[in-house]
């Protein structure tokens, strides 16, 4: 289905252009489990000659057993002994191609690497010493985030500087992830944004012919829906100690966002928990955020979950999962999903204006051209209570300041004054400061009426997010 290929005509079109020039190619893919790699290089490989071997948690003779296979059926030769090594699988490969062109895909290659450690060295080997020479254009495909960064793009890995493209494939903005939300309202588009995310095959479960409330219940509520399962399912296949993950995001989805109030909370040791909070974040379940201008090791890190479904999954779906299998669905979402979700949409909301302001910035059509954008939140000096800013970006001394609020009722003139006061206590020496509010609900006539007279003050609701989707 066409449909499914929403949103990576981009990222195959880098690939097509790769193809076209007549050298070796190392392409680099990886992202989080999900996001869509396979369907990419699947589309990709069509219409081409092309291998494609998904690597299996098995060891390295079992691998090499089927990748064997698999190359013997390309080429149509029976009763030939597996290859002995990968060394020689791919030199084999080579020599019957010649000059010819060939697309080799290994996806899941870190489960390779893990059976094997002297790989990722053969293969440094061989593409120095035969490959180069021909028109192979091969994928390492990964969904272990830090591993493919560390072991096949950092600086100590064998493969460095052999590479000739890569690419970290993430999850759709909710600009595209609107595009599988056909016949939605504007607001209807965010909140589904908000349960399913980014992550295209999740996007692909809404039914256009439900309301919200019941894509929720069929894919979330029941025991036998896809969503169900599926945050726990993943984790097993990532991680060795799945409860621990668990137990971790489940913290966090629960309002635990420092690392001591996270182990003190699952029970676990300070150390260990970061270490697996680290993991979490090269799978790219978890993120880890400082507050804007801060360095990374700051005393006030904290660490929030980047997937939504993750996100919505334990708040909603892991501490109900009783009452759902006792046939309690309705009730979830009557007592437990629909009186919190506006509050849940929160943080939601400001990831949606930070793309705004991001695809904006891109354009070059903001006050600034700005180079960092983030969160701020600390003491104000004067006050000494705590302030947070939910958006702020700079280009040198110039600022903007940004605040988001998924509320009913239109945004007044109190969070205006209130955003100019907060600016103020980020205590920075800056020369133009900018003023840009998010409204699900619009604004009051006093913050039009200011508008009009300043020319620092930027509005932006429902509607004008929604222009580019």
């Amino acid at each position: 289905m066409q449909e499914v290929f929403i949103g990576r005509e981009k990222e195959l079109a880098d690939l097509e252009e790769l193809y076209l020039q007549e050298r070796f190619q190392l392409f680099v893919l990886y992202g989080r489990r999900r996001v869509g790699k396979t369907t990419l290089l699947n589309e990709f490989c069509k219409d081409k000659d092309a291998i494609f071997y998904s690597a299996e948690q098995s060891n390295n003779k079992l691998n090499l057993e089927k990748f064997s296979s698999l190359v013997f059926q390309f080429y149509e030769e029976n009763n030939l002994e597996p290859f002995s090594s990968w060394s020689n699988a791919l030199s084999y490969i080579d020599e019957r191609q010649g000059n010819k062109k060939l697309v080799l895909v290994i996806d899941e290659f870190p489960y390779l690497v893990k059976k094997n450690r002297a790989l990722l060295s053969e293969f440094q080997h061989l593409i120095d010493h035969k490959l180069t020479s021909g028109k192979m254009f091969l994928i390492l495909s990964g969904s272990y985030m830090g591993f493919m960064e560390k072991e096949v793009l950092g600086s100590n890995s064998p493969l460095f500087g052999r590479r000739t493209a890569q690419l970290h494939m993430k999850p759709f903005t909710y600009q595209t992830s609107a595009k599988f939300m056909t016949g939605f309202s504007d607001e209807e588009k965010l909140m589904l944004y908000g349960a399913y995310g980014g992550t295209p095959l999740y996007l692909q479960q809404i039914n256009e012919k439900e309301s919200f409330e019941e894509n929720i219940k069929r894919t979330y509520l029941k025991v036998t829906s896809y969503l169900y399962e599926e945050a726990l399912l993943l984790l097993r296949q990532e991680v060795q100690e799945p409860g621990v993950y668990s137990a971790i995001i489940e913290a966090i989805a629960s309002g635990y966002t420092k690392a001591n109030e996270i182990s003190t909370k699952i029970g676990e040791d300070s150390a260990k928990c970061l270490k697996y909070i680290k993991t979490l974040c090269e799978l790219g379940i978890l993120h880890k955020e400082t507050p804007f201008g801060e360095k990374e090791s700051s005393r006030k890190t904290i660490y929030g979950i980047s997937d939504f479904m993750f996100r919505f999954w334990y708040r909603y779906v892991f501490t109900n999962r009783t009452l759902i299998e006792t046939g309690a669905q309705q009730v979830v979402w009557e007592k437990r999903i629909k009186p919190d979700y506006c509050s849940y949409m929160g943080l939601v909301f400001e990831k949606v204006c930070m793309d705004y302001l991001n695809s904006k910035n891109a354009r070059g059509e903001l006050p600034i051209l700005y180079t960092s954008i983030g969160r701020w939140w600390g003491t104000n000096a004067a006050t000494h209570g705590q302030e947070e800013i939910d958006l702020i970006a700079n280009d040198g001394k110039d600022y903007l300041f940004g605040e988001c609020k998924w509320r009913n009722e239109k945004l007044d003139i109190s969070v205006l004054k209130d955003l100019k006061a907060k600016a103020d206590a980020f205590r920075i020496n800056r020369r133009n400061s900018y003023y840009v509010l998010f409204s699900k609900s619009g604004f009051t006539e006093a913050v039009l009426n200011e508008v009009r007279s300043d020319d620092s003050i930027l509005l932006v609701d429902l509607a004008e997010l929604m222009t580019s989707c």
